[in-house]
């Protein structure tokens, strides 16, 4: 019943972009127009996705969580670009990881973007400091938009960083 509704509020979403997903749903979380935030995907979400207008879908997943993963196979089947931003857990929260999201959020931007890792906090993470470092926002309002893209545990990791 709650992946149902999950799959259409998803779909609502991605047909009228100015709609929010499902206030108080964390997983997925529609973080703008064209960006939506989660936790893993399982085949059923990615085809959701694919279906209701999704464009790009990217992993930050470590290599040893994507090891075993048939997620490039389910992205390749609905016709999906697929990236793969290899993220250790906290340790792999760093700049180089917040550019390398960047770079492929740029290039992409008139697309649909799923972006996840295992629950959301990374990406939150990464988007916190793409805020910061290279939008130029205050740590607050950076650490604002971490906590709006998932991020939880990585809160004083990110702060910390953004202090330095």
């Amino acid at each position: 019943m709650i992946r149902l509704l999950v799959s259409a509020v998803l779909s609502t979403a991605l047909l009228l972009p100015s709609v929010s997903v499902a206030q108080g749903i964390d997983s997925p979380k529609q973080t703008s127009d064209n960006i939506w935030v989660m936790g893993v995907p399982d085949k059923e979400d990615i085809a959701t996705f694919a279906e209701s207008g999704g464009d790009v879908v990217i992993s930050l997943l470590s290599v040893e969580e994507m090891s075993g993963s048939e997620e490039t196979t389910w992205t390749s089947q609905q016709g999906l670009a697929f990236f793969h931003v290899p993220v250790n857990g906290a340790t792999g929260v760093t700049f180089e990881n917040a550019r390398a999201l960047d770079r492929l959020l740029l290039t992409h931007a008139d697309k649909n973007i799923m972006v996840h890792c295992a629950s959301s906090n990374r990406v939150g993470a990464l988007f916190a400091l793409r805020a910061a470092w290279l939008d130029g926002l205050s740590t607050e309002q950076a650490l604002e938009v971490g906590r709006q893209h998932g991020m939880t545990s990585l809160e004083d990791k990110v702060s910390k960083m953004l202090a330095k």
